[in-house]
């Protein structure tokens, strides 16, 4: 058995955030001895689980949404990850296309990144929306390895 202070030590999540998961139901409250906290080996496993939802992108609201699912329907849970998968996929695209940009505004060789050609059809491209008869024009991509 655990206090609340050894499963913060063991898990590195503060008492207070131990105590908030409690309220919100995403962990199973603690036994009380002495009017202390008592944790089985059980709360470790389920604070690693809180962290790894969390690491994977998950809200609290949303891991709450995933344990009532895999209460009610064990399989349903797997609709939620799919949802997750595609806001992770949309965000990774967004932020490789950012990285992009970046990479090439460091390694252009315009001195003022306003005159640089691809800078200038990427800001294009953001000043607002494209008319339906306007042809489809790609963003340009930077290789990793210099200029495009």
């Amino acid at each position: 058995m655990f206090t609340i202070g050894q499963l913060s030590v063991a898990t590195g999540v503060p008492t207070s955030t131990i105590r908030f998961w409690e309220r919100r139901n995403l962990m199973r409250p603690a036994a009380r001895s002495g009017g202390q906290r008592r944790y089985t080996e059980e709360a470790l496993s389920q604070v690693g689980m809180l962290r790894l939802c969390q690491d994977a992108g998950f809200t609290l609201a949303e891991i709450q949404d995933l344990i009532t699912k895999q209460q009610t329907d064990r399989f349903r849970w797997r609709e939620l990850v799919d949802a997750k998968m595609i806001t992770i996929t949309e965000s990774l695209r967004k932020l490789n296309k950012a990285r992009d940009l970046l990479a090439h505004a460091l390694e252009c060789e315009h001195e003022d990144i306003t005159r640089c050609p691809k800078f200038r059809m990427a800001v294009d491209l953001r000043s607002g929306p494209i008319p339906a008869t306007a042809p489809a024009v790609t963003t340009p991509v930077t290789t990793a390895s210099g200029r495009s």
